[in-house]
């Protein structure tokens, strides 16, 4: 049975690994051009957070649920930009997916299956 922590585990999953083809792609089309280096650095950071983020939800941290909402809030922005700026599937896609992460993040069942941080004092 899938539950919905499963399910958010293999979304971000896939976002890491698409941010990761995505910077793979930038930097082999952009190799010659300087001012596209800003952008990759860009895109780079977000493959960092997705990262260390994917991590933390993989081994059930609590403490992942709030980067992961500002992250996924941040991407349905730019979702936004891109239906507007005229690429309406992929903005679509961005919309919709991290609107969905947002909701499986703040479900009781995600929260109740995530460890509460250990109190050793």
């Amino acid at each position: 049975m899938l539950t919905p922590l499963r399910v958010l585990t293999g979304i971000v999953v896939l976002e890491a690994v698409a941010v990761w083809g995505y910077v793979a792609l930038l930097v082999a089309a952009a190799i010659e051009e300087p001012g596209v280096w800003r952008v990759i650095g860009l895109v780079a950071l977000f493959v960092v957070a997705f990262t260390l983020l994917t991590v933390g939800l993989w081994r059930r941290r609590r403490w992942v649920r709030a980067p992961l909402i500002v992250l996924h809030l941040l991407l349905t922005v730019v979702g936004t930009s891109l239906v507007a700026g005229g690429t309406p599937v992929a903005g679509a896609l961005l919309v919709v997916i991290p609107l969905a992460c947002v909701g499986l993040l703040l479900s009781s069942a995600a929260g109740g299956a995530l460890t509460p941080p250990s109190r050793t004092g």
